[in-house]
């Protein structure tokens, strides 16, 4: 049951989202995909990873400034160095729950475009992001990282972080 936990918690690592969509954007303008895609598609990206790294800030900033300890019950290993190391707020749940904001956001602006891009109805899109938020955010206590508070409060600002990402993308990008 561990490494299924194991499993689900990594798919909201901050690390994982970094070295997957830095690469993945350079790829494709690398292949000139960037510059074929339409402005809505555009937007979404960049209002996606705006929303990424705008959460590892805030985590980084608040979890330096609060240095509270994990639970007495987590084993430390490798990973959790520098801001790592704290437990709050859970940056886990920040992204899980600013991605699933973003997700509802943008399909209640644009949800054929979000459909064309990704082949699903969006409804079904944020039904699997709930889902996903909440696992995320149940496999932090569970493995015995988070105490419940840090995943509370950490899901409340990861809802927080996402609605000025998308005021300012709009507002910033959407004329491009």
């Amino acid at each position: 049951m561990r490494l299924l936990w194991e499993t689900i918690s990594y798919t909201g690592d901050g690390l994982l989202w970094i070295l997957t969509v830095l690469p993945v954007l350079f790829v494709f303008w690398m292949l000139g995909f960037l510059e074929r895609m339409n402005q809505n598609t555009k937007l979404l990206i960049r209002e996606f990873y705006i929303c990424i790294l705008v959460d590892l800030m805030v985590i980084f900033i608040l979890k330096i400034s609060i240095k509270r300890q994990r639970p007495p019950h987590h084993k430390t290993d490798a990973r959790f160095v520098g801001p790592d190391q704290h437990s709050f707020p859970s940056g886990h749940a920040t992204r899980a729950l600013c991605i699933t904001r973003f997700i509802f956001d943008y399909s209640s602006r644009s949800p054929e475009h979000l459909k064309s891009i990704l082949y699903v109805k969006a409804s079904w899109i944020c039904i699997f992001t709930i889902f996903w938020a909440t696992i995320i955010c149940y496999s932090r206590v569970a493995l015995g990282r988070h105490y419940p508070s840090d995943v509370v409060v950490g899901a409340f600002v990861g809802l927080l972080l996402e609605y000025p990402i998308a005021s300012y993308t709009m507002n910033h990008f959407s004329a491009d």
